[in-house]
């Protein structure tokens, strides 16, 4: 992709293009050739967690990253396993729990398919598709007559 920089009053100053992201490099290599690189990327990692940047940079989720780190030789201790752990269940439970949400929302709007413009409440609909049931204004009767 190629940007075009303006100046003040609107002039083209150059073409420049647009680099791929740093961040995503790295995803989807071959395992072994993601050890070699993570080999010499610990030699300068200074950072604080370094699962989690290691599971961001080569596109893992945190228990492969674990795994691959402790094959390298890198030490973890149980302190940090059991924070990846836990992290691993939490965001396990934000994914159920999103699934439920979409499950509600869509029975929410199942049910209320039972209605259009026309029918306040549709029984089936003939073989040809065409809707049946309760029309609103024989709903209003039922209910003055409910009254």
């Amino acid at each position: 992709m190629i940007l075009l920089q303006f100046d003040n009053e609107g002039f083209i100053l150059g073409k420049k293009k647009k680099t791929k992201s740093k961040k995503k490099q790295f995803w989807g290599l071959p395992k072994e050739i993601r050890i070699e690189n993570a080999k010499a990327w610990i030699e300068t990692y200074d950072g604080e967690n370094i699962v989690k940047t290691y599971a961001k940079m080569y596109g893992l989720n945190l228990k492969n990253a674990m795994k691959e780190l402790g094959l390298i030789g890198v030490h973890i201790n149980s302190e940090e396993r059991e924070q990846i752990k836990r992290l691993i269940k939490e965001r396990n439970l934000q994914k159920e729990r999103k699934k439920e949400k979409r499950k509600r929302k869509a029975l929410e709007i199942d049910a209320f398919n039972d209605f259009d413009d026309t029918f306040a409440f549709i029984a089936g609909y003939t073989e040809g598709g065409a809707p049946f049931g309760i029309t609103y204004e024989e709903m209003d009767e039922i209910n003055k007559n409910e009254n």
